[in-house]
Formats: C-alpha cells, sequence, structure tokens
C-alpha cells in the first residue's frame, strides 16, 4: 500500500507522519470496543474475562497514546471551521476520561484523580460518544488519507466495528445476554465487613461451573449498578451463594443496606477458572475473601483425582469466616490437606513456604490463587522463580475498571 504522494503542502511529513498515527489510533480503539462487549466467544479465546478486560485496557491506553502523537505532530490549521472543533472534542473528551481510567492506578496520581467505581462507569460509557465525534473531524479536515483510498477503506471499517461495538455493549447487549431474574431470600452478615448474599431464582436457575462468577444487579435503590460476585455455592443447589467484602462505596453499602425480599437480575456466568483442567497434584491459595472460588470447588465435591494443599490465608483468627467449612470438607476428603495460616502470629505465606511442604515435584503442579493484586503478583512471581510452569499457575482479577 503506497503512501499519499507530496502534494507540496507545508508540513506534508509531519501531516503523513500524523496520520499514520492516528488511523492506528482508530482501528486500536475499535479493537478495545470489541473486547468490552464480553462476547462469550472472546472470553474462551483470551482465557478469561479478566484477561480480555486486561488487553482491552492496554489496547486502549496504546490507542490514546497514539492520539496524543497525532496532536503532538500534526500541523495545525484552522481552516476547517467543522473539523477542527470535531477533533478538540473528541481528544479533550477522551484525555479527561482516559485520566479518570488510568489515574487511581498511578501512584503520582492516585491521591488527585479520585472517582468512585460507580461515578467512573457511567462516566466511562462517553467513551464511544467522543470517539464518533472524531468521524466528522476525519471528513471536514484536509486530510491526506482521502487521497489512500486502502487505507481509508480500513479507517472506515475499524469505525463501522467501533461504534457498532460500542452500541451492543450499551444497548443491545442487555438483550443478547438474558439477565436471569432471581430474589434475595436471605443476607447474613458474617462480620462487620462480610456478607452473604442467598439468591433464590424466580424461575430456571443460571447455569454455571463452580469458581465462576456473575454480574449481578439488584433492585435496590442505591444498590443498581451492575456488579461482578464470584459464586461461592455448588451448580448442585438451586440458590445462589455470594460472599461480598466491603472494600468500597458501593459494596459497603451493600453490606449495610441490601434487603431481603428484594429482586435481582443476575448475567453470567463468567470466568475459566476451573482446578478439573489442572494436573493431579494441585496447590489452592486463598486471601481473604478470595476463599469463594475455592468454596464452590469444595461444595461441589473436590475430584479425588487431584491432590490438593489449601493454603487459606487471613489477617487475624477472626477473619477466616469458612475455617470449620473447609476443615469439615478436608475431614471428608482423603486427598485435600487443608492449611490455615494466620499472618499476624505465622507471619505472610510465600512460595518457598509452600514449596517446602510439598512433596510433588514443582514442574508437575498446577496452582490455583484468588485474593489481593499484591498476593497474587508475589506467588506468581515466587513459583516462576521456583520452577512452576507459567502455563501451570492459574487466576483471575476483579479490575474491570
Amino acid at each position: 500500500m503506497a503512501p499519499p504522494s507530496d502534494d507540496g503542502r507545508t508540513g506534508f511529513e509531519r501531516q503523513l507522519v500524523a496520520e499514520v498515527a492516528v488511523t492506528m489510533a482508530v482501528k486500536l480503539l475499535a479493537i478495545s470496543f470489541v473486547l468490552a462487549t464480553r462476547a462469550r466467544t472472546l472470553e474462551q479465546r483470551f482465557g478469561g474475562l479478566d484477561k480480555m478486560y486486561r488487553s482491552h485496557r492496554h489496547v486502549a491506553v496504546a490507542g490514546y497514546l497514539l492520539l496524543v502523537a497525532h496532536v503532538a505532530v500534526v500541523p495545525w490549521r484552522f481552516d476547517s471551521p467543522g473539523g477542527v472543533p470535531a477533533g478538540l472534542i473528541a481528544f479533550g473528551g477522551l484525555t479527561v476520561l482516559t485520566l479518570l481510567s488510568i489515574g487511581p492506578r498511578l501512584r503520582p496520581t492516585r491521591r488527585i484523580v479520585t472517582i468512585s467505581y460507580s461515578a467512573w462507569k457511567h462516566t466511562h460509557r462517553l467513551v464511544g460518544v467522543f470517539f464518533i465525534f472524531s468521524i466528522p473531524h476525519m471528513f471536514l479536515v484536509d486530510s491526506l488519507i482521502m487521497d489512500a483510498f486502502v487505507a481509508l477503506g480500513w479507517v472506515l471499517a475499524a469505525y463501522v466495528v467501533g461504534v457498532a461495538a460500542y452500541f451492543h455493549r450499551l444497548l443491545i447487549s442487555r438483550i443478547a445476554q438474558p439477565r436471569v431474574p432471581y430474589t434475595v431470600r436471605a443476607t447474613h452478615r458474617l462480620d462487620d465487613a462480610t456478607l452473604e448474599v442467598v439468591l433464590t431464582p424466580d424461575r430456571d436457575p443460571i447455569h454455571f461451573t463452580a469458581g465462576q462468577f456473575v454480574f449481578v444487579h439488584f433492585k435496590q435503590p442505591g444498590l443498581r449498578e451492575p456488579h461482578p460476585f464470584t459464586v461461592a455455592s455448588s451448580p448442585r443447589e438451586r440458590d445462589l451463594r455470594l460472599v461480598v467484602k466491603a472494600t468500597g462505596d458501593f459494596t459497603r453499602r451493600l453490606h449495610d443496606q441490601l434487603q431481603t425480599g428484594r429482586s435481582a437480575r443476575v448475567e453470567g456466568a463468567y470466568g475459566m477458572l476451573d482446578y478439573r483442567r489442572g494436573t493431579p497434584d494441585q496447590i489452592w491459595i486463598a486471601g481473604g475473601i478470595g476463599i469463594t472460588p475455592m468454596l464452590a470447588w469444595l461444595r461441589d465435591h473436590p475430584s479425588h483425582d487431584h491432590h490438593i494443599d489449601l493454603y487459606y490465608t487471613v489477617r487475624h483468627p477472626g477473619d477466616a469466616l469458612f475455617d470449620h467449612d473447609i476443615a469439615e470438607h478436608a475431614a471428608r476428603h482423603p486427598n485435600l490437606n487443608y492449611h490455615l495460616i494466620i499472618s499476624s502470629t505465622d507471619g505472610t505465606l510465600t512460595a518457598e513456604d509452600v514449596a517446602a511442604d510439598t512433596t510433588a515435584p514443582l514442574t508437575t503442579i498446577s496452582v490455583y490463587m484468588c485474593g489481593p493484586v499484591a498476593l497474587i503478583n508475589a506467588f506468581e512471581q515466587g513459583f516462576l522463580n521456583l520452577g512452576v510452569a507459567a502455563s501451570n499457575i492459574h487466576y483471575e482479577e476483579f479490575a474491570f475498571r
């Protein structure tokens, strides 16, 4: 594909570089919209919705950086009364929304850029609006791409795909991804920060695999925002049991205010954390509320084909809310070894500690983890350093922001 010929305009080379950057930006942003659709086929290809959303973030940030390069390099001309304002609106809006997305995740800006998950989610829906604003900008300014028909075709195709994916996520997915009606049958406040919610289906229950998570939309004022929660019950049970830790504004309100009898809509299930696909010798590591998917595995009756060492690590003895439940399962399961780690007295558990207790070769072990990001990162690096294959280390993140 040959680049456009030099038409003698001032700053032709800069114009060419800037348009190459922005065409790549449009393509990457379109891909990011596709990755935000929660499409089941894509989830399977990426190995989990968390990895799909992580790719969505990386691709979107890369697209935005190319957009910044375009703005920095392009020779500015103000002879298009419609094109320049449209471009400035698109760039300004995407800049603000990008800062709201990545600002709370970066150490230098996390104290300055603060926004609740609910507010972020509502503002993030405007990304597609500013993406659409860039379309008239492209047509109204004097751009080189209008004479490069193949490149123009690719950009227009990216716009069609990106806009279609945006409206699919915004409107069509509410129909394409059905939400099953449930009712809050019971709430159990396990401590001052942890809530167990029992949902009973109004009709047929959802189908899920132990260890998966769902998005739940409670029909109660102040709690209507859909949030992801891992299912703690077995697929053999008709009711869904969710265990929620109050770590933010929404989950704190949920802990304090959720009422029995309220309606709920459940979407899913998602996630590909399934120990049954692993090797015969396994290590399960749960940090705090990260025990939830493993509770579902235990309640679904673990396969006797696997030898499992389960490490449940909490800060204080009172935080081990499911110690008795897990101990009962371990007593009935001859191949399940249960280790309760109280970090305030036992010290912080490390991959080296786990390896010292393991009799099977580390190269043959599958590791399943769930818990705080810092815990997962530390154990992942530790096990990699000890020789565990990266393909045998499994976890899912709930950072959909």
